[in-house]
């Protein structure tokens, strides 16, 4: 993908798309830590924790001068936190995170460079399993 085709709001909209994830609700991450209480459903939050932009990039002309382009490749840091009820287990929260990478990594047209997912842990607050995420999109942008 190229053009911010790595945004939140683009992998939102590939992954509520597919009816095979109907069983999951998407949202943007929480604002303010705002969460529901207790958890009843297994819910997906996606937001941004950074990108990384590099220096223009050059290419090679027929001729062999070498030019600037507008073109610059971006690191963008996607994180997905997989909330689920506590009844459920953290099994379910990596079955889930399984069913998403395998998903994202080898039937859309993202060049995910890297994928990481931590331990489950209980979050009081809204009385839920979590599991933490992240996912490495990374694109060629032209102005």
């Amino acid at each position: 993908m190229t053009n911010s085709g790595s945004t939140v709001d683009g992998v939102l909209l590939t992954v509520s798309a597919e009816e095979r994830f109907s069983d999951l609700k998407f949202v943007t991450a929480y604002e303010n830590d705002i969460k529901p209480v207790p958890v009843s459903e297994p819910i997906v939050a996606f937001s941004t924790k950074g990108c990384t932009i590099g220096p223009q990039l050059t290419k090679a002309l027929d001729t062999g001068k070498i030019i600037t382009t507008t073109d610059r490749e971006i690191d963008t840091n996607i994180s997905v936190d997989i909330y689920m009820p506590y009844s459920m287990g953290g099994s379910a929260a990596h079955k889930v995170y399984d069913r998403l990478a395998t998903f994202l990594l080898y039937e859309t047209g993202y060049n995910i460079i890297k994928s990481v997912c931590y331990e489950t842990e209980y979050d009081k607050s809204c009385q839920a399993i979590v599991l933490k995420s992240y996912f490495v999109f990374h694109d060629v942008v032209s102005s």
